[in-house]
């Protein structure tokens, strides 16, 4: 009799045991399974809006990041005078991207036409290879062989031009040499993006120049971006791409650059 009560007990004990463990795997039950659902259903920024590719370049894997961003985030400023470094300059006006914008000369000046919020700084100037203009007004922006009609919110002068009407443009580079590069292009949708041309183990080198059109095409194909038109700006050691996902330093100071707020 004692046996048999002793194991009632031991098997009341148990019962108590399993509904408490069911009970508890229960109430996990409705956390767990929501919990991960959210992690899988929800993937990281980094995977969903990160913007770059590696494509082969001369048998060279070469990586190309971009940002799109709208005309009236844009301010152009120039950086001849302080000669700031881009993380200042990031922090000092509050820049969220930071892209190098055209060439300048040994003499510390703008290379072209240059315009600051309808201030022109620089006149344009004839030049083969620096055959190209970028300008916004009206928060509209444009990419052309020609300078602007009338004076332009901002405006810079570089080049070679590179696509124009979505469609790239032969080019023969004397001396031509893989280095980064840096791009403004304007989308079908007037969205400037910006492009940057380099290698992952040596940042500061990258595709030949007269390569760059038909790699803006091969681009354009793969992402579904379509590209209209599209400007060479400056690149190498004297060049800027700073993102949330990307970020690309100069050695030498840039002389003027593209900050989206």
């Amino acid at each position: 009799m004692k046996r048999l009560m002793t194991f009632i007990v031991i098997l009341c004990i148990f019962g108590m045991a399993v509904f408490f463990i069911r009970s508890t795997n229960k109430n996990n039950g409705n956390v767990l399974p929501a919990a991960t659902t959210n992690i899988i259903s929800t993937p990281s920024p980094a995977l969903t809006l990160k913007q770059s590719i590696v494509i082969d370049v001369e048998g060279i894997p070469t990586r190309i990041s971009w940002a799109i961003v709208n005309p009236e985030q844009i301010e152009l400023y120039s950086n001849l005078k302080d000669q700031h470094l881009s993380e200042q300059i990031k922090v000092d006006k509050s820049c969220q991207i930071l892209i190098n914008g055209g060439f300048y000369s040994k003499e510390n000046t703008h290379l072209g036409l240059f315009i600051n919020n309808f201030e022109v700084i620089s006149k344009s100037i004839e030049s083969s290879l620096f055959n190209g203009f970028l300008w916004i007004d009206d928060n509209n922006v444009s990419i052309s062989s020609n300078p602007p009609n009338t004076k332009p919110r901002i405006a810079i002068q570089s080049g070679p031009l590179l696509f124009k009407n979505g469609e790239p443009l032969p080019l023969k580079i004397n001396n031509d040499e893989p280095s980064r590069r840096i791009v403004a292009a304007v989308t079908n949708d007037n969205k400037l993006i910006f492009l940057a041309f380099y290698r992952d183990l040596s940042e500061y080198e990258g595709p030949r120049l007269e390569l760059l059109p038909e790699i803006i095409n091969s681009f354009k194909k793969q992402t579904n971006i379509d590209i209209v038109d599209a400007i060479n700006l400056d690149g190498g050691s004297a060049s800027v791409f700073i993102t949330s996902y990307t970020r690309l330093n100069e050695i030498a100071h840039i002389g003027s650059y593209f900050c989206v707020k």
